[in-house]
């Protein structure tokens, strides 16, 4: 729900963007968790050092695990929302106040890959432009 707050004080756009730089630093998190996993092996394959080298492995493990999970959540849950945040009457990006919102079921059924991911919040957005409503899953 905290993201459904800054949408609404900062904007969608914003969050957008906010959500894809959170997105991809995630995704430097694992290239990092690669890196140790990686040197975990190394330092792992000499006798005289191998607790270390078992403690960089696990180490890197859990946080490649752990960060590409995240980094694949954010990104699904970012690109799901900025595919329908399209004006469906004036097709303007973007340009919508939420109406309402709540989490899930959705009103009209739910979607069961968000709310496998906790993502199971829905927008019912109103497009500045023209006045269009829609829902956002």
């Amino acid at each position: 729900m905290a993201s459904l707050d800054r949408i609404r004080t900062h904007g969608f756009r914003r969050w957008y963007e906010r959500q894809l730089i959170e997105c991809h630093a995630w995704l430097v998190s694992w290239f990092l968790g690669v890196i140790v996993l990686v040197s975990g092996l190394e330092v792992a394959g000499a006798p005289a050092s191998r607790p270390p080298g078992v403690i960089l492995l696990l180490g890197g493990l859990a946080v490649t695990v752990y960060s590409w999970k995240r980094y694949h959540l954010l990104l699904e849950v970012a690109e799901r929302l900025g595919e329908q945040a399209v004006c469906p009457r004036c097709q303007a990006y973007a340009k919508f106040n939420i109406e309402s919102s709540g989490p899930a079921p959705l009103p009209d059924g739910g979607d069961p890959v968000l709310e496998n991911h906790g993502g199971g919040v829905w927008l019912r957005a109103k497009c500045r432009k023209c006045g269009e409503e829609w829902m956002l899953k």
